[in-house]
């Protein structure tokens, strides 16, 4: 069970089963398949985001109010790679207000296209 607020994520309870274990009873997708195909893959869960690269599962990103050891890594299997300190999720996430998606891109394509935005 999770709580948001103030754009944060609390752990209320924790589920009763590991996400990210070493040996499953079915493959459904296959990283190593995607990894010779030349495939970006990232596992998206409400607390990180991981991404698979040749070395392994790499944490990227962790959701804001999450505390990476207690949260994450004490939760798994296995250790993910960890190059440098994972980036904060966008917090517009975890609030129930509107993301403003639609100007963002908008602002996005202009500054591609060198537009000013008015």
């Amino acid at each position: 069970r999770v709580e948001i607020a103030d754009g944060k994520l609390t752990i209320a309870q924790e589920g009763k089963h590991r996400k990210f274990i070493n040996q499953v009873e079915q493959i459904t997708f296959s990283g190593d398949y995607a990894r010779q195909h030349d495939r970006t893959v990232f596992y998206v869960t409400e607390r990180a985001v991981f991404e698979l690269d040749a070395e392994g599962l790499v944490l990227v990103e962790v959701a804001p109010g999450i505390d990476t050891e207690r949260d994450i890594l004490a939760h798994m299997e296995f250790a993910p790679i960890i190059r440098r300190p994972p980036a904060v999720m966008d917090g517009r996430i975890f609030s129930s207000a509107p993301m403003g998606l639609k100007q963002l891109l908008a602002e996005r394509l202009a500054a591609e296209n060198g537009e000013r935005m008015t």
